[in-house]
């Protein structure tokens, strides 16, 4: 509510979402439809429309990324357009690399801090088989902490030798994509899914 309305700090915000916001322990929906119906309710049509499709190899099952969409992934977004709304700085990030002996799992919940602090090389946190480190956690941790560390001294995460960072805004929505081939700049993350979701936050919450 306090970000809807506006007044939050006035402060710049990274922030961001993995490919499967997968947390340990926790399980996907056996009755997809069912679950978006209890959520969603009069929006819940619109919403089984989107997860109808084939899995997405990045982002899994249809339950898999209904999981994701409608905890960190969504909600992720919906932060960013109020903060941005409000006139505040706002970078978004999506985490999607994943070790080939994690393939099947994806880009869980926190796997990108073991590349955010460089500790890639002691494992990846999260569930399921141990994965050793390359080349591309290498390139790809020293662009994260560049970034991060960046953000930390500025507000702002570019700066020389990087990919553009697209500020944040309701418009483009644009964001950087970390995957195993590096950083790259994209635009409306999963935006058909997160406008449903905005769209209940609203219809539920902000009322």
């Amino acid at each position: 509510q306090v970000f809807a309305a506006g007044t939050q700090h006035r402060v710049p915000m990274l922030l961001g979402s993995n490919g499967r916001e997968q947390v340990p322990g926790s399980t996907v929906a056996k009755d997809l439809p069912e679950a978006i119906a209890t959520r969603y309710g009069p929006l819940a049509s619109r919403a089984v429309t989107l997860y109808a499709g084939a899995p997405d190899p990045a982002y899994g099952t249809a339950a898999e990324q209904w999981a994701t969409d409608s905890s960190f992934r969504c909600s992720t977004v919906a932060q960013a357009v109020w903060h941005a709304a409000a006139g505040n700085p706002a970078f978004e990030y999506e985490f999607v690399h994943v070790p080939p002996e994690r393939a099947a799992l994806g880009a869980t919940h926190a796997s990108e801090l073991s590349h955010v602090f460089g500790t890639y090389q002691q494992g990846v946190i999260g569930v399921g088989p141990p994965a050793r480190a390359t080349e591309a956690d290498a390139r790809l941790s020293d662009v994260m902490q560049r970034y991060w560390t960046n953000f930390a001294k500025t507000g702002d995460p570019n700066g020389p030798g990087l990919p553009k960072w697209p500020k944040f805004d309701a418009k483009s929505r644009g964001y950087v994509e970390f995957a195993t081939s590096g950083a790259m700049a994209k635009q409306g993350l999963r935006r058909p899914q997160c406008d449903v979701f905005m769209e209940n936050v609203e219809r539920v919450s902000l009322r």
